[in-house]
């Protein structure tokens, strides 16, 4: 399967392409300054061929949960993996989302934080931008039948180890190598269901929910 990979130098894109089986994927490694996912038709030119985009490119120094703002450039790369996917009649879209799209403290009555909470109630504008690359993702799959799965990441480190938890900041830790577990699930589960998917991305812990219609099930402990 041969799979492109936007921001492949980043953090989680290096943890990523660390641990997927190259026996079964032919990896393209997409980052700046070689290739930038801000230019749609470098972006289209570079994805042909291929049988699904993973979308991880992001400014995180001008946007990210703490600071308050937002770069365009980032919207405009959550628009062209998209349409780039359309174009080259790519079948699946694989996009990191974040667990900032809805906020810690707005739970169900269990406690427990899911992927079906509606509306989802973003933590800062970068949170909020993550809902509108899941709420974009769900027009292409509506719209142009394209396969979208959209994971609200938890926290990937270059240590690979769960961050402190607290009561209103719990552990929401994605191992490496449950990163891998869920991208590869991602990419050969033969169907999504509604084209449309939203799954936490964690390791195992008692807060997030990661039910998926996909067969991940974490092997990692965050707690």
């Amino acid at each position: 399967m041969k799979i492109a990979i936007t921001g492949a130098k980043g953090i989680v894109g290096c943890a990523l392409i660390t641990k997927l089986d190259t026996d079964k994927f032919n990896i393209t490694e997409l980052d700046l300054p070689e290739h930038d996912v801000s230019d749609l038709d470098s972006l289209t030119e570079t994805t042909r061929d291929h049988d699904a985009i993973i979308h991880l490119a992001w400014n995180t120094l001008r946007d990210n949960y703490t600071s308050g703002r937002i770069d365009p450039i980032n919207d405009q790369m959550i628009y062209n993996a998209y349409q780039a996917a359309v174009t080259n009649k790519v079948p699946r879209v694989i996009m990191a989302s974040s667990n900032h799209a809805h906020r810690h403290d707005k739970r169900d009555a269990d406690g427990k934080i899911r992927a079906t909470i509606n509306p989802p109630v973003p933590d800062s504008p970068y949170g909020a931008e993550k809902v509108f690359m899941e709420a974009l993702g769900r027009y292409f799959a509506t719209t142009h039948n394209l396969q979208v799965i959209c994971l609200r990441i938890g926290n990937v480190n270059a240590e690979d180890k769960p961050q402190p938890s607290r009561p209103d900041d719990p552990t929401r830790w994605l191992s490496h190598a449950d990163l891998a577990r869920l991208v590869t699930c991602c990419l050969e589960t033969e169907n999504i269901p509604d084209n449309f998917q939203i799954i936490y991305g964690v390791s195992k812990q008692s807060v997030f929910d990661w039910s998926n219609p996909l067969g991940y099930e974490p092997q990692d402990s965050a707690e």
